[in-house]
C-alpha cells in the first residue's frame, strides 16, 4: 500500500464532506517566512547544517512544489476577488516574552543546544514572508505566538467579521502549524481544506500521516488543481 490516499481508501467510516461557497471561502497561507521556509535564514540555515538530508527534501519540496502551487492558489483567489489571509509565527517582543510558555522553553533549549538565536520577532528579516508569495495591499497578515492561529491570535473574530465559512489552508509545516490551525478551525465550526501539494514538513512520513488523520476525521484534503477546479466551476452559473 502506497501513500495516504490508499490508506484512506480502506477507511470504512464516512469522511467529512466540505461544501464550498467561494464568496465565503478564504485562502490561508501559513508561516511561509524566511525563518522556516528559506534555507539561508534562521531555522532553515540551522536545519541545513544539522540534518542536511531532511533539509534537502524539505527545501526541495518547497522550491519545486509548494511555492509554485501557492502562487497558483494566490492567483486563483486574487483574480476572483476572494480573501487571502497570511499567518506568521513569532513574538512581538524582542525577548520573546509574549510567546507561549512552551514555545519559550523550546526556543531556549534550541538556542542553548545550537548556540544560535532561533527567536525572530516581528520586524526582523527572518519573520518576513517570502517575497515570491508576499502579501499585497489589503490582504490580512495575522501574527500568532503558538502553533494554532486560533489559540494565539484574534483570527476567529476576524473570520466571523468577514462572514467566512471555509478555509483553504497551505504552508508549513503540514503536521504542525498547518494541521493544528486546520483542526482548530473545524472545531470552531469552519470548513477546512488542506492543500496537500501546497504544504510541506520535514519528512514525507509526517506529511502523509497528518493528511490522513485530517481527511479521516476533520475536513477535506485536496490538490491545488482540485481547489482551482472548484473555484472555476463556481464562476459559471448553472444552466
Amino acid at each position: 500500500m502506497n501513500g495516504w490516499r490508499d490508506k484512506l481508501a480502506t477507511w470504512r467510516l464516512p469522511v467529512p464532506d466540505v461544501p464550498v461557497s467561494p464568496d465565503r471561502t478564504a485562502l490561508v497561507v501559513v508561516d511561509m517566512q524566511y525563518m522556516d521556509a528559506h534555507p539561508d535564514y534562521g531555522l532553515g540555515r540551522v536545519f541545513c547544517a544539522a540534518d542536511p538530508v531532511r533539509a534537502a527534501y524539505y527545501f526541495g519540496r518547497l522550491r519545486e512544489i509548494v511555492i509554485p502551487n501557492i502562487q497558483r492558489l494566490l492567483e486563483a483567489f486574487r483574480s476572483r476577488g476572494l480573501r487571502v489571509i497570511y499567518l506568521t509565527l513569532g513574538p512581538v517582543l524582542h525577548d520573546g516574552g509574549d510567546l507561549s510558555p512552551n514555545f519559550r522553553r523550546r526556543y531556549r533549549m534550541e538556542e542553548q543546544t545550537l548556540g544560535v538565536r532561533v527567536t525572530y520577532p516581528q520586524g526582523t528579516r527572518e519573520h518576513g514572508i517570502l517575497a515570491e508569495i508576499a502579501p499585497r495591499a489589503g490582504e490580512l497578515v495575522v501574527n500568532k505566538t503558538a502553533n494554532s492561529a486560533f489559540n494565539a491570535s484574534g483570527i476567529d473574530r476576524l473570520l466571523r467579521n468577514l462572514a467566512l465559512e471555509t478555509l483553504v489552508i497551505a504552508g508549513v509545516g503540514t503536521d504542525v502549524c498547518v494541521e493544528t490551525t486546520a483542526r482548530d478551525a473545524v472545531d470552531r465550526g469552519y470548513n477546512g481544506i488542506i492543500v496537500e501539494d501546497a504544504c510541506a514538513t520535514l519528512d514525507e512520513e509526517s506529511h502523509d500521516a497528518a493528511l490522513l488523520a485530517f481527511a479521516k476525521w476533520f475536513g477535506k484534503v485536496a490538490r491545488t488543481d482540485d481547489v482551482i477546479a472548484l473555484l472555476t466551476a463556481a464562476d459559471s452559473p448553472p444552466a
